[in-house]
């Protein structure tokens, strides 16, 4: 048990190198290392939970020359400059402690282990109990004076006695245990040849290292006894060296050490800028959330300019930003409210409420805005965009279920439509937001499904499952979970002993995921029949027996449900189910296409952008090869094939145009040799000679990905022709690993998201055509880089329309090409 009035002083360094060689890689989305900050903050929530004190405060190195450089011009010679992500972070650890109340000592030409020795001695005479936070051994030569608080062992309490079980020395005999074992650290020579044990035991017999080199003839052991009357001034230096200071001269106002509650005005926007949004909930607990009286209502308040609301189950909140909070019916009586085109509408996920609001006959007319949206394009890398998720990552506060959102609603549009005007206007005015009611009507749409079709594929499916069961069982020779990865890694790596992967798990099993599973299935049948499975397991559990039972019976129709703040490239997702994710080429995906089915006297029609990453690729590079290739209307496979290997056209292989391919939709992505090599089955040294002659031949695509890199670099962003933006926060990364895919992403992420952009357009110019023209035709899909149409017959000449819009909605300097087809099913599109 710890005595009061305790005085807790923290070793900020060692705290701080620990915390960021302990925590890898963490960094915020601005590309700020944090990994340091956040193992210093974890650790004193921790300590401060543990052993509440009464007085704190923290002990930084001065970065300036010390009295130990005088006596030894090699003091810390051998030390490693700090890295620069640490020091990086040293201001950050200084803010948190004064946003924390907390001082902090730092005197210019004094390193923290003897401001901390000084402090704790005027600390002790002054009746208080010093107990130091820290990793250092150098102060446990400080026991009796302090206790030690070592956070390297589970917080270890180091009084005088753990000093002798952990060195068998006393606390004043730590120097002269330093003096001869060395500290190469700090470049402390010490003894030469006199290692830990043989220290500990010279001091344990002689008691000091005066009385050791006086008696030093005694040493029976004879590298010892050399090693001591060589290099006595070296020893008695190194003794010197180790030796804490507790007398220096620091003014001490105890007051400033007492314990104080956190400067909220000062330690939340601090927390947010390092995105440290779980602290925020531990440092400071919220406070109540903004109150705003809601009065139920049944006559809509009258409102000026702008109205904020939220739908409930059969009533929405309406809200000026000033007064009560008006809870009226979700009827007729919000009609005349949400079509004036006067009064700008604010709600939090636009095409939810459009959907609610089409359930009940209800339309909702432009201007409107979406912090959602607004959100999804500021912070495309965040992932949840849920509103409680957001409001806790900007204020720490909690919104849960029941809670009146409004106000939160007003909070998160006056917090973010500055920054969205500023950062993200065009994607936000011209793209996101009139996506929203396109989607909302394809939703709607909802697409028709031949059940048959699914039901005799699930019987046929279910049949080779049971028969691939039986086949792997019988491989194995015994029954088992294929679908178990613990009993499938005992079979195939301890019962069948094939080769193991490199690394297991943490759970301890053998992984058995997909890419090990297919190396080995090279050389034996189980793993090769276990793929298969999982891949008809897969099928069937995702679409063929889920599709059916997502099927509306009011409508007899799918409606899935697209997500626009999802993919930080911009690219739409969707659930419910997933249908993007149907592979087009597998021939299980291409028989699930055959059950989507148009109504009776309709088609489908595909529209489909060709290689539209390549043309924008070319458009951004500005390489005139590339360029020039796309207007001409060429294979650009062939043709890269033809310049990297110097042949004419005609000449080029199947094999080689495929090689070609590879590395041209492999550039996109920021693809490595090593990575081509696997692909294509190549050595990385042919793969890397293939990209070197790719670069020389198209030289303004290499300049390309160098400017993408080096303003990833500088401004930890990267954008698209449209001004969507993504941060890349590890694209400084002294990880190797880490850098590498930030590179990737920085490379692909202007090319993937103008994909994204221009698809997106397309879809809300072709909208608008279809309703200018008021044609039944109804877009009902779209996946990739492909739009699909379900079109009465008598207006199947609109596909050429499609096509002429979707190439014409941005100019770039290549053309855009659409492929357009129609279908009795969307297997039969291609």
């Amino acid at each position: 048990m710890l005595k009061h009035p305790l005085f807790l002083i923290i070793d900020g360094m060692s705290q701080a190198y620990r915390a960021y060689f302990a925590i890898r890689g963490l960094a915020s989305s601005q590309g700020l290392p944090t990994n340091a900050v956040y193992g210093f903050a974890i650790m004193l929530k921790r300590v401060l939970e543990k052993y509440p004190p009464d007085y704190i405060a923290v002990a930084l190195d001065s970065s300036e020359r010390t009295a130990r450089h005088a006596q030894y011009e090699f003091y810390k010679a051998t030390r490693k400059k700090m890295p620069p992500d640490l020091s990086q972070q040293l201001p950050y650890i200084r803010r948190f402690c004064e946003a924390m109340r907390i001082s902090v000592l730092e005197i210019p030409g004094h390193e923290a282990d003897d401001i901390i020795a000084s402090v704790s001695t005027q600390a002790l005479a002054a009746g208080l109990y010093p107990v130091v936070v820290t990793l250092d051994k150098d102060l446990y030569q400080l026991i009796d004076t302090i206790l030690v608080l070592n956070t390297s062992k589970d917080d270890l309490i180091v009084d005088r006695e753990k000093v002798r079980e952990l060195f068998g020395v006393t606390p004043e005999q730590i120097p002269d245990l330093l003096a001869l074992w060395g500290d190469s650290s700090d470049n402390i020579p010490g003894a030469p040849g006199i290692g830990e044990k043989g220290a500990r035991d010279l001091i344990q017999k002689f008691g000091s290292v005066e009385a050791l080199l006086d008696r030093a003839e005694e040493v029976s052991n004879t590298k010892h006894r050399t090693s001591l009357l060589g290099n006595r001034e070296q020893i008695l230096l190194s003794k010197q060296l180790v030796t804490i200071d507790t007398k220096l001269t620091i003014p001490v106002e105890w007051t400033a050490f007492k314990v104080q509650p956190p400067d909220r005005a000062v330690l939340m926007p601090l927390l947010k800028e390092l995105e440290f949004t779980g602290l925020i909930k531990q440092y400071l607990p919220p406070d109540a959330g903004p109150f705003v009286e809601v009065v139920r209502t049944d006559l809509v308040p009258a409102v000026d300019d702008r109205v904020f609301f939220d739908i409930h189950e059969d009533r929405v909140s309406l809200w000026s930003g000033s007064g009560s909070i008006s809870s009226v019916p979700l009827d007729r009586r919000v009609e005349a409210l949400f079509s004036n085109t006067r009064i700008r509408k604010v709600t939090y996920d636009l095409k939810t409420a459009l959907l609610r609001l089409r359930g009940r006959g209800i339309e909702l007319f432009p201007p409107y805005d979406d912090p959602l949206l607004m959100a999804y394009l500021l912070f495309p890398n965040r992932g949840k965009y849920e509103l409680p998720d957001v409001v806790f990552e900007l204020t720490g506060q909690t919104v849960t279920e029941g809670d009146e959102r409004t106000p939160w609603i007003e909070r998160l549009f006056k917090e973010f439509s500055p920054r969205t005007a500023q950062e993200v206007s065009r994607p936000y005015t011209e793209i996101e937001l009139p996506l929203s009611p396109v989607l909302v009507d394809m939703e709607l749409a909802g697409l028709r499904i031949d059940v048959n079709v699914l039901e005799r594929m699930s019987r046929e499916m279910g049949a080779q499952l049971d028969d691939l069961t039986r086949k792997i069982c019988e491989i194995a020779d015994c029954d088992f979970n294929i679908n178990s990865p613990r009993q499938l890694g005992e079979i195939l790596f301890d019962k069948l002993n094939l080769p193991r992967p490199r690394k297991l798990r943490k759970s301890g099993q053998y992984s058995t995921a997909v890419e090990i599973l297919e190396e080995l299935a090279a050389e034996h049948e189980l793993p090769r029949l276990v793929l298969e499975y999982r891949q008809l397991s897969k099928f069937t559990s995702t679409y063929v027996d889920v599709i059916p039972k997502l099927i509306d019976p009011k409508t007899q129709r799918l409606h899935t449900s697209f997500h626009q703040a999802a993919a930080s490239t911009g690219r739409l997702s969707s659930s419910n189910p997933n249908l993007q994710n149907i592979p087009v080429r597998a021939d299980l995906g291409r028989k699930i296409r055959g059950a989507f089915i148009p109504e009776e006297g309709w088609w489908f029609v595909s529209a489909d952008y060709s290689q539209v990453e390549l043309r924008i690729l070319a458009h951004l590079s500005g390489d005139e090869r590339l360029a020039e290739a796309f207007s001409a209307g060429e294979d650009i496979h062939r043709r890269t094939a033809a310049a990297v290997l110097g042949l004419p056209m005609d000449a080029v292989t199947r094999q080689q145009r495929e090689r070609a391919k590879a590395v041209n939709f492999g550039i996109v992505y920021g693809q490595t040799p090593f990575g081509l090599a696997q692909q294509l089955g190549i050595s990385p040294e042919e793969a890397a000679d293939f990209i070197s002659r790719y670069f020389d031949q198209y030289q303004g695509v290499q300049r390309y990905i160098e400017n993408c890199l080096s303003l990833a670099r500088d401004l930890g962003v990267t954008r698209t022709l449209f001004g969507r933006i993504r941060q890349h926060p590890e694209i400084n990364s002294r990880n190797g690993m880490r850098r590498s895919m930030a590179e990737r992403t920085a490379i692909n992420s202007p090319i993937q998201g103008t994909a994204a952009d221009i698809i997106k357009l397309a879809m809300i110019r072709i909208a608008e055509e279809l309703r200018r023209q008021k044609l039944r035709t109804r877009m009902v899909l779209q996946v990739h880089d492909e739009l699909i149409f379900e079109v009465p017959e008598e207006e199947l000449y609109i596909g050429e329309a499609i096509r002429n819009l979707m190439q014409d909605v941005v100019q770039l300097n290549v053309p855009l090409t659409v492929d357009v087809k129609q279908g009795k099913t969307w297997e039969a599109l291609g």
